[in-house]
């Protein structure tokens, strides 16, 4: 059960819990995240995860915008990397 506060008539969640509703939503969303957020979810820079993504060891990127200039992380697939880094392997689509 989620905890909320009213605050003049606006009901809001508790600040506590906010960042984990935040989370489970963006997971039931599968949203993405920028590589920014990778690095600090992951402790792995850019470098690291570009090496990573061409020898098929970390999640695949996908572009976010009409031109493809910007990408972004499956959150889901960063999920099952963090279950198991060792022995992940990127998903052929």
């Amino acid at each position: 059960m989620v905890k909320t506060i009213d605050n003049n008539g606006v009901i809001l969640i508790d600040p506590e819990q906010e960042n984990k509703v935040v989370a489970e939503l963006l997971f039931l969303m599968n949203s993405f995240v920028s590589i920014k957020t990778a690095e600090t979810v992951t402790t792995l820079d850019k470098v690291t995860q570009y090496r990573m993504r061409k020898a098929g060891r970390f999640p695949k990127l996908y572009p976010i915008t009409y031109l493809g200039q910007r990408k972004a992380y499956k959150i889901l697939d960063l999920k099952n990397w963090l279950e198991n880094p060792v022995s992940y392997r990127q998903s052929a689509e």
